[in-house]
């Protein structure tokens, strides 16, 4: 049987319902990514890491954020983040704002090595979607993360343009209501693990 398609299975005889094949063509997806994630030396979770600490804001290049994003525990994600560390693709700087937590950012060792990233592979097949369709496709995606956000009880990191803690302040650019400090036009396209989707559609 091919996922995805209007194929029934033949003991049942049950046709596929439109919720499991959305559900089994982005595992194919993920499947698809995880396949090649052994590029560069890195593991799949270390080249997860990468990704989130190249796209997190400011307030989300955490150990604590990495592990809610990646939906795993704190120790695995420090152990992950730590890897990297050593290996030269993150550096570790204490936060400026509580001076106990450390941030991290890609070095350019990480950088480099993130654009031969195989993920950048399923955004060039993503380029076949007309614009309206990947907005339709982002869209629901978007709606099955929050709803499996609310039924594990995990934060469902997203983007800071959807999030309902911001605000404009017209001529002076955006603020961040639950952290109290501006955000820059560029900042809005990071993902934030902070977010609340109330805008989110």
């Amino acid at each position: 049987m091919i996922f995805g398609s209007d194929t029934i299975f033949p003991m049942g005889k049950t046709r596929v319902t439109s919720e499991r094949r959305v559900a089994e063509l982005a595992l194919q997806v993920g499947r698809a990514v995880y396949g090649e994630s052994s590029a560069a030396g890195l593991t799949p979770a270390q080249w997860m890491a990468l990704r989130f600490f190249a796209r997190a804001n400011r307030f989300s290049r955490t150990i604590s954020a990495f592990a809610d994003f990646h939906a795993t525990t704190r120790g695995t994600a420090s152990q992950t983040v730590k890897s990297l560390v050593a290996r030269g693709f993150l550096t570790r700087t204490r936060s400026a704002r509580d001076g106990r937590s450390a941030t991290f950012d890609l070095t350019a060792r990480g950088r480099r090595t993130l654009a031969a990233d195989p993920f950048e592979a399923v955004v060039r097949a993503a380029l076949h979607l007309s614009p309206a369709q990947r907005d339709r496709t982002a869209s629901g995606l978007r709606g099955i993360l929050r709803e499996l956000a609310v039924e594990r009880d995990r934060p469902a990191p997203a983007l800071c343009n959807l999030c309902g803690h911001l605000s404009a302040n017209g001529a002076q650019g955006f603020t961040c209501r639950l952290m109290r400090e501006p955000l820059s036009a560029a900042e809005l396209e990071q993902l934030c693990v902070h977010c609340l989707q109330c805008r989110a559609t």
